[in-house]
């Protein structure tokens, strides 16, 4: 190969290696704000932070509630749609606890892989499976793994949701004790964190018993530091009713 044509065929790689990290950096990470607005941190004045659980209704759900309702703590369930129907009696007790219920799509999915179609379905589906089920209309949209899409905005904004995703990760989604997934929240915490673990697993092989185990120490742990746990529509709903009047906010498609 002459000089000229490495050099292009070296250009060429480069080109596409930054074109991939931005496609990436835009869908995956959690702060990016490149593809549409998302919330990832509350109030840091506020003195508080908020705990949200992911991929219930499951096995594991009763045990967080109980631990939530021994220590007083508020919390948020970003539910599956499908998890939802298959458990209506655990996802209709989270309501009567008083937590906030949020959308998670209908089959948990990475919309990066969704077509347009797909991705509006699996939003509708899962707004409208805890609907029918707990009486809750979702305010809040958390897309699996964090992944969203052009496509995906132009979903929530339809379905008049927030898009809110996290400050902190308890990485209880991996084999990891207790003390692990505490000692991670609580060395990262700050004030307006959102706090983000799991009271299921997607993939439905992993009990969240770690997890439930983790909350009193993450939970002690907090308040030792002076920081209340509040709901998340106190955290973030003065950013969200800014977002809602905004021209994104405003636009349907």
């Amino acid at each position: 190969m002459n000089p000229v044509s490495y050099s292009a065929l070296i250009g060429s790689a480069c080109i596409a290696g930054a074109a991939w990290g931005a496609i990436y950096y835009a869908t995956y990470a959690v702060r990016s704000q490149l593809l549409g607005p998302t919330i990832w941190r509350g109030d840091e004045n506020a003195g508080a932070v908020a705990l949200t659980f992911d991929d219930g209704p499951a096995e594991s759900t009763p045990e967080i509630l109980e631990i939530l309702a021994a220590h007083d703590v508020p919390a948020t369930f970003f539910m599956i749609g499908r998890e939802v129907e298959r458990r209506p009696t655990v996802a209709r007790a989270v309501a009567a606890a008083g937590h906030e219920i949020g959308n998670h799509s209908y089959t948990h999915p990475i919309y990066l892989y969704c077509t347009a179609h797909r991705t509006r379905w699996e939003l509708r589906r899962a707004q409208e499976a805890i609907a029918n089920v707990t009486g809750v209309v979702p305010l809040w949209v958390r897309p699996p793994c964090g992944v969203r899409t052009r496509a995906y905005f132009r979903a929530a904004c339809e379905l008049d949701l927030v898009t809110v995703q996290w400050t902190v990760a308890g990485f209880d989604w991996k084999r990891r004790n207790a003390s692990d997934i505490a000692r991670t929240v609580t060395k990262a915490l700050v004030p307006g964190a959102i706090i983000l673990l799991h009271d299921g697993d997607s993939s439905n092989r992993r009990d969240r018993r770690e997890t439930a185990a983790a909350l009193p120490l993450i939970i002690s742990g907090a308040r030792a530091r002076g920081w209340r746990f509040v709901p998340l529509v106190e955290l973030i709903g003065e950013a969200a009713r800014a977002l809602r009047s905004s021209d994104f906010g405003k636009e349907r498609r």
